[in-house]
């Protein structure tokens, strides 16, 4: 029987505004709609994780609040463990604005409330219940919380898959503690110094990160696909064209698909081939939690590309 997957990650109540285009500085528009829909890069890959591989334990936190209630009901609607979710008095959840363009490209702004508060005592009892060989790891938590997962998965041979985002909570300390890192290509430049444009630049910041501690780099080219760079040797996964509506969350599922696959004991290219059909799935959709994908899902439209 696969074993779960344990995570720890942002629980966020964010709220959407699709425009046309971006207002400039002190100007007024109009926009098309304002909704709001359940976030986090943590929720996301959680959800994620349940919906493509089954069992998982996730540590996060919410404020004592609606949002932070919302927020639970909606990880327990779709399967994900909430045990080790607490819930933080006097501290808002984490809320962000989401804004979308005609491209479905986004820019945020947000307060990270209470995923800023988890304690070393709520993530040492959900390590201390897990047999997981991999953890799931993002950057919405303060570093200190990212540092002591970090240390425990080390001292319990956990691999650690980590998702370098958002940019502003990066600390080069994190590298030697990771099995695999995913940066986009603002990411890879922010961690290698290279501007990442292309597969040329790609590997180029790709070998500048090995050489700072990760055994493997996946830098993700957006729309062009993913380049792979393991034992000094490179492999270049194309994306696949689709109608792009909403990319938030979209590197969530493509993180979350290759832990799947990894804790399933496949190999890193295959993994990468099965989560770039994911996060294919996931922008061409107008939601972001709801639209992520399940392993059925993923498994049919890679049949339906050959």
């Amino acid at each position: 029987m696969t074993k779960e997957i344990i995570t720890m990650g942002s629980i966020n109540q964010d709220i959407f505004v699709n425009t046309k285009d971006y207002p400039k500085n002190g100007e007024t528009v109009w926009v098309d709609s304002v909704n709001n829909q359940p976030g986090g890069k943590g929720a996301n890959q959680a959800i994620a994780l349940t919906k493509i591989g089954g069992k998982t334990k996730f540590i996060g936190a919410v404020g004592v609040d609606a949002h932070g209630e919302n927020m639970i009901k909606n990880l327990q609607k779709h399967g994900v463990d909430t045990e080790f979710i607490v819930s933080k008095k006097g501290i808002n959840t984490g809320t962000f604005i989401v804004i979308l363009d005609s491209t479905g490209e986004n820019t945020m702004l947000g307060t990270l409330g209470a995923n800023n508060h988890l304690s070393d005592d709520d993530i040492i009892k959900a390590f201390d219940q897990t047999n997981a060989d991999y953890l799931l790891l993002q950057l919405e938590t303060s570093k200190a919380s990212i540092m002591t997962a970090l240390k425990i998965a080390k001292e319990k041979n956990i691999k650690v898959v980590l998702d370098p985002a958002p940019a502003d909570g990066y600390d080069e300390e994190f590298l030697k503690y990771a099995y695999l890192i995913t940066p986009n290509q603002q990411e890879a430049e922010a961690i290698s110094g290279i501007k990442v444009t292309d597969i040329e630049s790609a590997e180029q910041a790709a070998h500048i990160i090995s050489q700072k501690g990760v055994e493997n780099v996946i830098v993700k080219l957006g729309s062009q696909g993913s380049l792979i760079y393991k034992n000094q040797e490179t492999t270049f996964i194309q994306s696949h064209k689709v109608n792009t509506i909403n990319t938030v969350g979209a590197g969530d599922v493509f993180a979350a698909a290759i832990t799947v696959c990894l804790n399933n004991s496949q190999s890193l290219i295959e993994a990468v081939e099965f989560a770039t059909a994911a996060s294919a799935i996931k922008v061409s959709k107008k939601e972001t939690q709801e639209a992520i994908p399940s392993y059925s899902e993923i498994q049919d439209f890679v049949k339906k590309q050959k």
